[in-house]
């Protein structure tokens, strides 16, 4: 006998019971339940739905649905429906299109288009949960979705090859631009990718003091729990020699030692917040085997994580001493050395912290002479009237390393002012000047020079029609007669004797330069 079969007897038998009880004024109720409809002869008193559903022995799962609800009494001519609500799950796999990119290229002609690399679908898996009421399907609901293999993106190159003369260049110079690294040697003209990936997300983009190998940071894909990056190098001298990944990721920086023997580095750990990532302000030192060796790759610690200062989440700047004792840093409230033989810190100055009031905070930059007894920074200062944290001048200052000496050399240069020393023996000093020093934040840059005690200072940049610079970062060249600068998305080579600008890329997408012997 099935179950409605089963419910009917159930129900019946439940009929005659009551009608033999001999109470008057019977109700009749229909009930609809697990498909069937049974019309019933009540006569018991003040009865409510629940009451009945215990007497025709119906169990309700935790999500069924009863209408009218269980604590209403019964009355005659109700019609009680028992609604059966199941949940379940159900997964499916889909392509993932993949996206199409188009990277302007200054290698090949203008208006000429080749395939860089070929595109591939990846694939999705979705999970739904879908409900179903008596058997029926009423809703779907995706719950979880998760990429299990990611897509490849079609990367096109155009031709933009213009008519920018060819400039002569000494040593190696290497840049940015469309998620690659490109290469220049003898001329401008004369150009080529180190990479093709697509992905360098510029966080670590450094060239050896010999010009012969590039340390660059690739975009790594994911949720919280995948890193930021990934650290790899690549041989500049070596034309279709794959890059090679350190193993490392998560880098916020790196810098080559002075003898390109050693990198050094600092991590950071993604976040579902803004800015994306929180700094760990540790500091590592890899030292790389002789070329050819098979010696494996010996990593350290110099410093250990830490959160003990201001605005730490956002990380600090790092660079070497010339005679790679030494990694100077800046944070948001200091300016300080790092001892590679004690791992020691020692602050050489402090300063308030600048309140951004955003997501972002203000860190100087640092830059030594060839001689390693000065210090180049930006220093956050006070102002009249102002609240420490909140005032808009920042000041550009030398700081002697044995902390017996600190000059400022200009006053309200602006934030973003960048000073970088010279690598030559020259003793000069490029930095930027904002046009709007009380927001320097947003202004323009003009770039200026100086001696190394702050005199014959002198504009080199911009001429006359041209705008100023967005938070500058010369470059020097090795033998400190021209500097780099980015411009509008291209790079220009700037003489410092003769003023000549020489604009070097011409696809307006170029970027973080640098240049070696």
């Amino acid at each position: 006998m099935d179950k409605g079969r089963a419910f009917f007897w159930l129900w019946a038998v439940l009929l005659i019971a009551l009608a033999g009880c001999g109470q008057p004024q019977p109700m009749q109720v229909t009930l609809r339940a697990d498909g069937q409809e049974t019309l019933l002869q009540i006569t018991a008193p003040a009865m409510t739905v629940r009451d009945l559903l215990a007497a025709v022995g119906i169990t309700l799962g935790p999500r069924d649905r009863v209408e009218p609800d269980l604590y209403y009494e019964l009355g005659d001519g109700m019609t009680i429906t028992v609604t059966r609500v199941t949940e379940t799950f159900e997964t499916e796999r889909r392509p993932l299109p993949f996206a199409h990119e188009t990277v302007r290229n200054e290698a090949i002609p203008e208006g000429e288009r080749r395939l860089l690399q070929p595109g591939a679908n990846g694939e999705v898996e979705i999970t739904y949960k879908i409900t179903l009421e008596d058997g029926v399907e009423v809703a779907r609901e995706e719950v979880r979705r998760e990429v299990v293999v990611e897509p490849v993106n079609e990367v096109i190159l155009v031709g933009v090859r213009g008519e920018l003369a060819a400039t002569p260049i000494s040593g190696t110079i290497v840049y940015l631009s469309g998620g690659n690294a490109w290469l220049m040697r003898e001329s401008s003209d004369l150009r080529r990718n180190v990479t093709g990936s697509g992905d360098l997300d510029g966080r670590v983009f450094a060239l050896s003091p010999d010009g012969d190998r590039l340390l660059f940071t690739r975009a790594m894909q994911g949720d919280v729990d995948t890193p930021l990056n990934a650290l790899w190098m690549a041989w500049t001298s070596l034309v279709g020699e794959d890059p090679v990944y350190l193993g490392v990721t998560g880098v916020i920086w790196a810098g080559w030692s002075p003898d390109g023997r050693q990198v050094a580095y600092s991590t950071a750990r993604r976040t579902g917040g803004v800015p994306g990532w929180k700094a760990n302000n540790d500091l590592w030192l890899m030292t790389l085997p002789e070329e050819g060796s098979k010696a494996e790759v010996k990593i350290r610690m110099l410093l250990s994580p830490s959160a003990e200062f201001a605005y730490a989440w956002w990380g600090r700047t790092y660079a070497w001493s010339p005679d790679g004792h030494y990694i100077a840093y800046g944070q948001a409230d200091q300016v300080g050395l790092i001892s590679l033989a004690d791992r020691q810190i020692v602050p050489l100055v402090s300063f308030p912290a600048y309140r951004t009031r955003s997501h972002w905070a203000w860190t100087p930059t640092v830059s030594w002479t060839p001689d390693g007894y000065l210090l180049a920074t930006t220093i956050h200062e006070g102002a009249v009237g102002a609240e420490a944290e909140d005032s808009p001048t920042f000041g550009l200052w030398a700081v002697g390393t044995t902390g017996d000496l600190r000059v400022r050399l200009a006053e309200e240069v602006g934030m973003w002012a960048g000073p970088v020393w010279s690598p030559a023996e020259n003793d000069l000093l490029a930095y930027g000047v904002a046009t709007s020093p009380d927001n320097s934040q947003d202004s323009r840059y003009t770039l200026w020079l100086m001696d190394r005690d702050g005199s014959n200072r002198r504009k080199l940049f911009p001429p006359e029609g041209m705008l100023g610079l967005i938070a500058p970062a010369p470059v020097w060249s090795p033998w400190g007669d021209a500097l780099l600068i980015e411009y509008e998305g291209n790079i220009y080579r700037l003489g410092i004797e003769t003023g000549r600008l020489d604009q070097l890329t011409g696809d307006g997408q170029s970027s973080h330069p640098q240049w070696a012997r």
